[in-house]
């Protein structure tokens, strides 16, 4: 058995089991692990990390057992399937054509597209890329302690940084993290490509410190554009986008949170048109409660796209 296949058959194992596995299960339950324990061990520990690298959402959980709390893992069936959303085929279609001209290198776009229904694999012939942008092994470990809520340590310019971070850009041809770093106490962004060696994640769900305050960067919603047509909104998301709401619109209010998984924001909102772009993106699971006016130019605009 090659790699590969050990590797789908942890994944498997993974995905459908009711409650995380030991490294002793996964040992007995996944064909291809060396019987030697500490063999299986290096390379049980460099599977999860080449999981990690390819955005598998890997979990890890402490259980309890005779000889104490012991780590189990799995892979959320939630986390990891792409939720149905609905697209049409023109939207497919257009999907697959951002994908063919923008590579996301390191990321299985093309799996991503499958899942959606879309065309075949980029980079078939004929097709030309306008750009590829790098997503190193840095980029899937500080997207995982963002959703995880783990504060991460790596060597920046030779100094070692701990950092408690809040979110990723891409700006100008280099990834960037903007986080809280816990030694200066202060906010501070770290250009990815100068963090020397691995990042290493801490304990899930303890990056608890709060933003200080704007980090200066408006989002696009927030340029102005008319200060006449200032507004608070009030939006609400489905559940089904609830948790991407969380983690990428962090600079806006929960101010509800109902039952059934689904949230209210509020957002500051000067540039109408990008607050539009916005809601649409998120397609028939976000609503704009109000403000009227608001909420009005929403259907007004929704309604000047359907023929006549």
């Amino acid at each position: 058995m090659d790699k590969l296949e050990r590797q789908l058959g942890l994944l498997a194992a993974l995905l459908h089991t009711e409650r995380p596995l030991r490294a002793a299960e996964i040992h007995e339950r996944v064909d291809g692990y060396p019987e030697d324990r500490v063999a299986f061990r290096r390379a049980f520990e460099r599977d999860k990390e080449d999981l990690r690298r390819l955005g598998i959402p890997l979990e890890i959980e402490r259980t309890e057992t005779a000889d104490g709390p012991i780590d189990g893992y799995r892979v959320s069936q939630g986390d990891y399937y792409l939720h149905d959303l609905g697209l049409e085929p023109d939207e497919v279609i257009a999907l697959s054509m951002a994908l063919r001209l923008i590579r996301l290198e390191g990321v299985a776009a093309n799996d991503a597209m499958w899942k959606l229904g879309g065309a075949g694999p980029a980079g078939e012939a004929g097709s030309t890329e306008l750009a590829a942008i790098s997503m190193g092994p840095a980029v899937t470990r500080l997207h995982e302690a963002i959703n995880d809520a783990s504060p991460v340590s790596f060597v920046y310019r030779g100094e070692d940084r701990h950092v408690e971070p809040w979110r990723l850009a891409f700006r100008r041809g280099h990834w960037y993290l903007n986080g809280y770093d816990t030694d200066r106490a202060d906010s501070r962004s770290f250009r990815l490509d100068r963090i020397e060696g691995a990042v290493e994640l801490g304990e899930p769900g303890s990056a608890r410190h709060p933003r200080s305050g704007p980090s200066g960067e408006r989002r696009p919603w927030q340029f102005t554009v008319d200060e006449d047509r200032s507004h608070t909104a009030r939006v609400a998301i489905d559940e089904s986008h609830a948790r991407w709401a969380r983690h990428h619109l962090r600079d806006t209010r929960i101010v509800a949170e109902n039952p059934d998984g689904s949230i209210e924001l509020e957002f500051d909102v000067t540039n109408v048109a990008a607050f539009r772009s916005l809601i649409l993106s998120m397609f028939d699971a976000a609503e704009v409660l109000s403000p009227p006016e608001l909420r009005q130019d929403m259907i007004d605009w929704l309604a000047s796209m359907v023929p006549s």
